[in-house]
């Protein structure tokens, strides 16, 4: 069985989303439970077979396992899935897939087996729309691939075995059709994945500054607005000097300086912090979970290294910057309000002879 179609490499985001577009499927799946169960009990009631009426009821049980499987998992998509989790979300609708499917292929076998001529159709139809659906909606190629393999399969044995030139040749078309269902769940997946690579790209790069790859103003307003709820740090960062190397040595120099810049503060931040770019040469760094003390460290340390020469364009260049600190310990706060104490604490700095880090009171 394929457990995964070339997903493997993709990003764990990604593959959340496609997951997580296997339970948005309702619609077709209460037409095919509707077709399974409506069909199976006419043929059920015409014939008098208990064999059908067994196979009725469970096309109810299969219909019902896999709306409860639905609604559950919306009602759990309320909170963020990890990857194992979403994995064994898939597990759990590849297996309830696979219940319903063997009740069409026990249908189909049984309709055969008992000569009903009249149950032909009923079984062809559920099967075309069994495996056309999958391949339309089920974005993993390996649960489109067995269960179609498994219908298909199962049809074009039976139609085979009755001697029926016409239901053999039926029988081969069909099994061509098995391979159209391949090559077409195989291309949608592929595309669907494109697109959604493409809009994480697009999105990423909607949240990076364009000229030194760290976050921009909207994912600082996005991280800040995530963090106010839990204790966190907020430095407000402004270059000393920026101005007169850019009136100097031109905005091309201006750039370079900010591009080294911030790779300098990437350096000096902890890897779960959020080092952002407002604007013009202004900075922020959050920092969520840090007391006073180690705001007050990340801070000095950044002023140290923002302080040491450069060369920009060949020439050597030595700026400064100043800091403000404010440090949110307590429950939820408002960040415009915490924002504004650091940037207080930043003027404060700036006034006070710049190049250097001014804690604001506690939050």
């Amino acid at each position: 069985m394929l457990r995964r179609n070339r997903t493997d490499d993709l990003p764990a985001a990604i593959e959340i989303e496609i997951i997580s577009r296997l339970y948005e499927a309702l619609p077709q799946i209460m037409c095919i439970a509707a077709g399974l169960t409506g069909g199976t009990a006419i043929m059920a009631v015409r014939t008098g077979d208990l064999v059908l009426w067994m196979i009725f009821a469970a096309a109810v049980l299969t219909s019902a396992i896999r709306l409860i499987g639905l609604r559950m998992f919306h009602r759990r998509k309320r909170n963020a899935l990890t990857l194992a989790q979403a994995h064994r979300w898939e597990d759990a609708y590849a297996w309830a897939a696979f219940a319903f499917t063997g009740v069409i292929t026990a249908l189909t076998i049984r309709i055969f087996q008992a000569g009903y001529v009249d149950g032909y159709i009923l079984t062809v139809g559920l099967t075309m729309a069994l495996t056309a659906g999958s391949s339309a909606r089920t974005m993993r190629f390996w649960i489109c691939a067995t269960l179609s393999t498994a219908a298909l399969g199962t049809l074009v044995v039976c139609m085979m075995l009755t001697g029926d030139l016409l239901l053999q040749s039926m029988g081969l078309l069909l099994a061509l059709y098995l391979y159209s269902v391949f090559e077409s769940s195989a291309h949608i997946v592929r595309q669907i994945e494109a697109v959604l690579i493409a809009e994480r790209e697009l999105d990423i790069a909607a949240r990076r500054d364009a000229l030194t790859g760290i976050a921009n103003r909207r994912a600082f307003d996005e991280a800040l607005s995530a963090t106010c709820g839990e204790p966190f740090a907020l430095l407000m960062l402004d270059l000393d000097g920026f101005k007169a190397v850019n009136d100097r040595l031109g905005h091309a120099a201006g750039d370079d300086l900010l591009r080294q810049v911030a790779e300098r503060l990437s350096n000096v931040v902890r890897s779960d912090d959020t080092l952002a770019r407002l604007g013009g040469d202004e900075f922020a760094v959050i920092m969520p979970g840090a007391d006073v003390a180690t705001a007050q460290t990340v801070a000095e340390k950044a002023v140290s290294r923002v302080a040491q020469p450069y060369v920009v364009l060949g020439a050597p260049v030595v700026i400064g910057t100043s800091v403000g600190v404010q440090v949110a310990c307590g429950g939820p706060v408002d960040g415009d309000r915490v924002k504004a104490a650091a940037d207080g604490a930043l003027y404060a700095a700036k006034r006070g002879g710049k190049g250097q880090a001014l804690i604001a009171r506690a939050a």
